[in-house]
């Protein structure tokens, strides 16, 4: 076998061997070119594929929660507490002479800055 057939052939898992398959550098800017026909026959006939070979599909990622799940720290305090705290750590009054003067832990004072962010 030539050096330039070795380079352009590997072993398949039932010992012949196989040509190889080279993909663009940059697969998903070369996808973008597609129509979207082209794009749906690719997706079918990999996932065709991945079932033949017994793989499974790339998971989703995870959504991140949505804003509208109330903060358990937060919702202890009121909105004029929070901005209150807000207005007061602008002025340059010390997290802990807040925590001190009205009784609330640190991180109730460092979710209120968060909040408005």
């Amino acid at each position: 076998m030539s050096r330039q057939q070795d380079l352009n052939t590997h072993r398949s898992s039932d010992g012949g061997e196989v040509p190889k398959t080279v993909l663009p550098q940059n697969l998903a800017a070369s996808l973008q070119h597609l129509p979207e026909h082209d794009i749906m026959r690719l997706a079918e006939a990999l996932a065709t594929e991945l079932d033949r070979r017994g793989l499974t599909a790339p998971k989703e990622k995870a959504k991140p929660q949505s804003k509208s799940v109330p903060d358990p720290i937060l919702s202890q305090l009121t909105r004029s507490q929070i901005g209150l705290i807000r207005s007061s750590i602008q002025a340059g009054v010390k997290p802990a002479a807040l925590s001190r003067q009205f009784g609330i832990t640190r991180a109730q004072i460092t979710a209120a800055l968060k909040e408005g962010k």
